[in-house]
């Protein structure tokens, strides 16, 4: 049975179901549970997530964490558009049954492309989780932050692989809270900062396909239009694919994958839902895509079916 969790609030219900089915869609429903975690949804939302499971033959969990289990914890990162649901992650350990060894965390700005065996049977042993470098580059400047060797890298935090008896045998929730009130000056980037700074000598790092992020799909700024990224075929083929910045149900959208996630959603009780279907938002997207249209501004990202042709080219 594959354990994969969830942590949202009402407003990322919708988001949920669409990365539920994501899965659904690649992998074999009845050897999946979800386990979602809330700050107490409605039962209406309960009832759609449930029954969206049902229908493809896989199960859900719920569980409601109260206000305060979390502490001590507050957001200091994307306040505006983030909430203390980002910290739960941190306490799956306590919160799912102690039969649950390992479950795969998925934030909810996620689709799953492809049928995840190979990340789930990832080797965890003597490890506390197994995660994705937040980018193709080490970023330097967060290590250093957070006081720790640039060779350890930096995951991003949106696809973990938890090995939760780990956690539970070396009390790694413990952990969390006293490292959180003890280096508040290193802990910016919420809970991301926080699991680096203190499991980055005890994690994998995973294969880039396992959490391909919007910034690897931008045209970086020293390039020209014929540039192929050497990681061409991972932005092509992304395992699971994270919308990490700019959202697709977002009007000013530009990622150009951002078609797959309205792909999925239909799949959903959200059918034919898009802020595009106000005239207002498409008159706003208009103006903000003009100024590329005009060729005024340059793209902000790579061009998938040049460097599609391209890679298919060289191959032959």
């Amino acid at each position: 049975m594959k354990h994969i969790a969830f942590t949202i609030d009402e407003k990322f219900v919708r988001y949920c179901a669409v990365t539920m089915v994501s899965i659904l869609e690649h992998n074999e429903p009845t050897d999946v549970t979800f386990h979602i975690v809330t700050d107490g949804i409605p039962q209406g939302s309960r009832d759609i997530l449930s029954q969206l499971a049902s229908r493809y033959g896989a199960s859900v969990e719920f569980y409601t964490v109260p206000p305060e289990a979390m502490q001590g914890y507050s957001i200091r990162w994307e306040g505006q558009r983030l909430s203390m649901v980002v910290f739960y992650r941190c306490i799956l350990a306590s919160l799912l049954p102690p039969s649950v060894s390992k479950v795969l965390y998925l934030d909810c700005d996620i689709l799953v492309l492809d049928n995840i065996d190979e990340l789930w049977n990832t080797d965890l042993s003597g490890k506390a989780l197994a995660a994705v470098p937040d980018s193709f580059v080490v970023n330097e400047a967060y290590c250093k932050r957070l006081q720790y060797d640039t060779s350890y890298n930096y995951f991003n935090g949106g696809v973990l692989l938890l090995n939760l008896d780990y956690w539970r045998k070396n009390d790694i929730e413990a952990k969390c809270r006293e490292y959180y009130r003890l280096y508040p000056d290193r802990v910016i980037c919420n809970d991301q900062d926080l699991l680096n700074g203190l499991l980055h000598e005890h994690k994998v790092l995973v294969d880039m396909k396992w959490n391909v992020q919007e910034g690897a799909y931008r045209m970086p700024k020293d390039k020209n239009a014929d540039w192929v990224p050497p990681y061409a075929e991972t932005i092509l083929h992304p395992s699971i694919l994270h919308y990490s910045s700019r959202k697709p149900w977002q009007y000013h959208c530009m990622h150009p994958l951002r078609h797959l996630f309205f792909k999925y959603q239909d799949l959903t009780p959200w059918k034919g839902e898009n802020v595009l279907n106000s005239r207002g938002a498409r008159f706003h997207r208009f103006v903000h895509f003009l100024p590329y249209t005009l060729k005024l501004k340059r793209g902000k990202y790579v061009d998938l079916e040049k460097i599609k042709s391209k890679v298919v080219g060289h191959g032959n």
